[in-house]
C-alpha cells in the first residue's frame, strides 16, 4: 500500500509592505511619540520617510483606522486617536514618571514578564520573526551613531521579542505599558546623573547584544538570563539616581 502523502510544512509568510509600515506606525504610537490628538504626516511625507508609494501608506492606515488606532478628518488629515479607558484593575500600573521610584517598579515587572517572553522567543521565533528582530536591534546602532537616545528603536526591539514569543498577552502588556518602558531620559535630565549618554547606551546595547544572540541560537535559559540582567542592570542604574528622600519612602513602603 502507498504511503500517504506527508501534509505539508506550514511556513509563516513575510508581511507585505502595508503591514510591515503599519507596525512602524503601531510602533510609534505605542511608544508615546505620537499622542492622542497629534496629526499624522501627510501619506507623501510618510512615503518618502519609509521609502514606499502612497498606495502602500494608504493601506497601512486604513489598518490603523480599522483598529481604531487613527481617524480621518475631511480636509484635515489623519490623527491620532484616544485610546480605550483600561480596565479598572490596570489602573495599578499607573506610575509617575518624574519619580525613579516609578521607573524602578515599572523594570521590576518588566523583568519578571520580558524574561520568560524572552525564552519563549527562543523556543518559537520563526526566521521572519528573528530578522525582525535583528533588524529592530540594529535600528538601534544606527539611532546611537546618530547621536540619539534611541528609546523608539528600544522600544521597537522589546516589542519584536514579545510578538516572538507568540503569546499575545505579553504583546498586549508591553504595548500597554507603551512609552514607560523605556523611560531614558529621566537617565539624563540633569548633567551630574549617570554615566554619560554615549557610554550608556553603548553598554545597554551590549546587553541587547547578548539577548538577541540567545534567541538566535534557540536557547531559552541564555534569552531568559540576558534579559533578566539587562533589566536588572537598569533597575541598578536608576537605582543608583534615586534622591535620598525617595529612597527612603520606597524602603518604607516596601519592594
Amino acid at each position: 500500500m502507498a504511503n500517504a502523502p506527508k501534509p505539508k510544512r506550514r511556513t509563516k509568510t513575510r508581511p507585505s509592505l502595508s503591514e510591515q509600515i503599519a507596525d512602524k506606525l503601531r510602533a510609534r504610537l505605542d511608544s508615546g511619540t505620537l499622542q492622542p490628538g497629534d496629526r499624522l504626516p501627510t501619506e507623501q511625507a510618510l512615503g518618502e520617510t519609509y521609502g514606499v508609494s502612497r498606495t502602500v501608506v494608504r493601506e497601512a492606515l486604513a489598518t490603523l483606522r480599522a483598529d481604531g488606532l487613527v481617524a480621518a478628518r475631511q480636509g484635515s488629515g489623519v490623527f491620532v486617536r484616544e485610546r480605550p479607558a483600561q480596565p479598572f484593575g490596570l489602573s495599578l500600573l499607573n506610575f509617575t514618571p518624574d519619580r525613579i521610584s516609578s521607573i524602578i517598579e515599572t523594570l521590576e515587572l518588566r523583568a519578571a514578564v520580558e524574561s520568560e517572553a524572552a525564552a519563549l522567543a527562543a523556543e518559537r521565533r520563526s526566521p521572519a520573526e528573528l530578522e525582525k528582530i535583528h533588524e529592530q536591534f540594529a535600528a538601534i546602532s544606527v539611532a546611537i551613531a546618530a547621536g540619539e537616545l534611541a528609546e523608539e528603536q528600544d522600544f521597537s526591539l522589546h516589542l519584536a521579542i514579545a510578538e516572538a514569543s507568540h503569546n499575545q498577552h505579553f504583546v498586549e502588556f508591553f504595548r500597554f505599558l507603551g512609552q514607560r518602558t523605556i523611560p531614558r531620559s529621566q537617565l539624563f535630565a540633569e548633567p551630574h546623573r549617570g554615566d554619560p549618554p554615549m557610554a550608556y547606551l553603548e553598554r545597554i546595547q551590549v546587553e541587547h547584544a547578548r539577548i538577541v544572540d540567545a534567541i538566535a541560537a534557540g536557547d531559552p535559559e541564555k534569552a531568559h538570563a540576558a534579559m533578566r540582567k539587562h533589566l536588572k542592570g537598569s533597575q541598578n542604574r536608576y537605582q543608583r539616581l534615586m534622591r535620598p528622600d525617595e529612597r527612603r519612602g520606597r524602603t518604607q513602603i516596601g519592594n
